[in-house]
């Protein structure tokens, strides 16, 4: 009934994210997203909840269409992208380092791009893509039985941003719609793939 139940929101929330003046709605289905994860899967490190809390405060703010929203929105998710960060590494498996090198280079060109696409937005914009990269470079080096799980979820994070930035950056017209709508499936899959893996992974 909890795996349901977030399922639901996300799928809702992920329709209404598609519809034109459903903003109201996802008042309540957007920011019903990470309570309904937490009560699905408890987070059991700090870490992880400092992940929860800051993509709860970034779903918020992420409802509001101004830069100052997109910006308290991209702080928020870098908190928790830290916080993510924080509880997979002190999980790390040493033998599985030898991903981490292409991560980290594929995130900086990344975050160098999309920087430069941002025009005023560019700074901010990099350092999270920069943070975002850490997060799923320390992902690539989880163990136990969640570890792809926890490296899934990291990687569609990172698919479900660069959408998000393709759309509000780079493309336009349909193009930009197109892209969207993916943002908010990848989120809420990539969410409940790391809180589940990283519990599978340590007991």
């Amino acid at each position: 009934m909890k795996k349901q139940a977030y399922a639901v929101a996300a799928i809702v929330d992920s329709i209404a994210a598609t519809v034109r003046g459903a903003k109201p709605a996802r008042t309540v289905t957007k920011t019903a997203l990470m309570p309904a994860l937490a009560f699905a899967s408890p987070p059991g490190d700090p870490g992880m909840a400092v992940g929860l809390a800051g993509s709860w405060l970034g779903d918020v703010a992420l409802l509001g269409d101004s830069d100052r929203a997109f910006r308290t929105g991209l702080f928020s998710f870098l908190v928790a992208h830290l916080g993510y960060t924080a509880a997979l590494a002190r999980r790390s498996s040493p033998g599985s380092r030898k991903a981490v090198v292409p991560i980290v280079v594929a995130s900086a060109t990344g975050a160098v791009l999309f920087a430069r696409a941002a025009g005023p937005l560019g700074k901010p914009v990099g350092l999270y893509a920069l943070t975002l990269g850490t997060m799923v470079a320390a992902a690539s080096t989880a163990r136990g039985a969640g570890a792809r799980r926890v490296l899934g979820g990291a990687t569609l994070f990172a698919v479900s941003d660069a959408l998000l930035g393709a759309s509000r950056f780079v493309l336009k017209g349909r193009a930009t719609r197109v892209a969207s709508s993916g943002v908010m499936p990848t989120y809420a899959a990539a969410q409940w793939l790391l809180h589940t893996g990283f519990k599978a992974s340590n007991g």
